[in-house]
């Protein structure tokens, strides 16, 4: 039987347009009845969270609003995973990982949960009348934006600035960092980790946040195994490689999107205005690129040579006026995160992989990620909020 992938999951739901790589559903916190089991919980019970990337942090923000005791053990030396930002490249913060909201802007109090917070963060969406354009034989045939495509911009921050001023405060003392788990003994009553330095960390119930590349790589022993169906799914997941770069010009040549293809290959990029609606005069596009097309940026060293052959194809498209107004770029990628290794469950993999993903690996240890959602969206910062939601109402309904 075919499974619906994701691409056609959001064409059905229409919601593809000039931004259908970056795509998402409207409902991020919608409550699902999933039919997944596990143990039940007690209040005084010890949880362990596995990673301190937005599934991490919100799982550890609402225990600790249901006052369980926990703590977040992060492989890195720094939280966030793939919410990453530079505030060294211009005057406003770059995000160097997610760095749209793909669904309603009331998703960022749903992820505060706390009705006495008021969210100041400002966002801005796009116009129907904003010029874009489609790279088709090689050549830029221009079109608007029209309507359909709901995605929202941080204005003068970051997805990163949004949790460590909303949710990190709550959390920050739970949080250890350089500790990356490479053995889950869950086989008993308690389930026990063991570090990379030989350490220990005990616990009644695990969330596991961590990347999907780092399970398909079997960075993690598991003992007893993982589940047969996890296995499988784990073995036919297409993992996107991913890598973003960002270049200052001394004007802005370029409309708001630029993408090529129509999305049904393994791989999407797009050039965009990544300076849309900030408070700057900075001019600056970015390149996200994940799939195939992103091995061929991510080969090239980062400096001299990537800035070459991006200027190179820009100058193609745009008649000179890359080389010509260029001031400097930076990038980020993916691939070389040593915790991460990959961007994200690609938009065509089949729905179930996600399905099967997310559900419990035994009664104690539970899964949240974006790619962990037990739906038919994934890959967002709100489906790694939803999964950890998920997981908490599972643990203690």
């Amino acid at each position: 039987m075919h499974e619906i992938n994701r691409r056609e999951f959001i064409a059905i739901a229409s919601l593809l347009g000039v931004g259908g790589v970056l795509a998402g559903c409207s409902n991020p916190l919608e409550d699902e009845d999933d039919g997944a089991e596990s143990a039940e919980a007690e209040p005084d019970e010890r949880v362990l969270v596995i990673g301190a990337g937005v599934a991490g942090m919100s799982a550890g923000h609402l225990l600790a609003q249901r006052g369980i005791d926990f703590q977040i053990l992060e492989a890195a030396s720094i939280p966030g995973g793939r919410v990453k930002r530079t505030d060294d490249f211009v005057d406003f913060p770059i995000p160097l990982g997610a760095e749209w909201l793909h669904a309603a802007e009331s998703t960022l109090a749903q992820i505060v949960n706390d009705g006495s917070v008021i969210i100041s963060q400002q966002m801005r969406g796009y116009l129907p009348s904003d010029p874009v354009a489609e790279v088709i034989d090689g050549e830029l045939v221009y079109d608007t934006m029209g309507t359909g495509f709901d995605d929202l911009k941080f204005v003068g921050s970051t997805w990163l600035d949004f949790f460590d001023e909303y949710i990190v405060p709550n959390i920050a003392d739970r949080m250890v960092f350089d500790t990356q788990i490479v053995a889950i003994d869950h086989g008993g009553d308690m389930v026990t980790l063991t570090d990379a330095e030989g350490g220990e960390w005990v616990a009644d119930r695990v969330i596991l946040t961590v990347p999907m590349k780092i399970l398909q790589d079997g960075d993690i022993e598991f003992t007893p195994g993982l589940p047969e169906s996890h296995v499988e799914a784990l073995d036919r997941a297409n993992i996107w490689t991913g890598m973003k770069v960002f270049l200052e010009f001394d004007e802005a040549f370029y409309p708001v999107f630029v993408e090529a293809g129509d999305g049904s290959a393994d791989e999407q990029w797009a050039y965009y205005d990544a300076a849309y609606g900030q408070e700057s005069d900075a001019n600056v596009l970015g390149l996200f690129v994940v799939g195939e097309s992103a091995h061929r940026y991510q080969e090239l060293d980062p400096g001299d040579e990537l800035r070459d052959f991006i200027l190179a194809e820009l100058d193609a498209l745009f008649d000179g006026a890359a080389s010509r107004t260029y001031i400097q770029h930076t990038s980020q990628n993916w691939k070389n995160e040593p915790f991460v290794r990959a961007a994200y469950l690609a938009d065509n993999a089949d729905s179930d992989i996600s399905q099967i993903l997310g559900q419990n690996i035994g009664p104690h240890v539970f899964m949240a990620g974006c790619s962990y959602t037990r739906s038919s969206d994934w890959s967002s910062v709100h489906t790694a909020v939803k999964a950890a939601s998920d997981a908490i109402e599972e643990m203690f309904p």
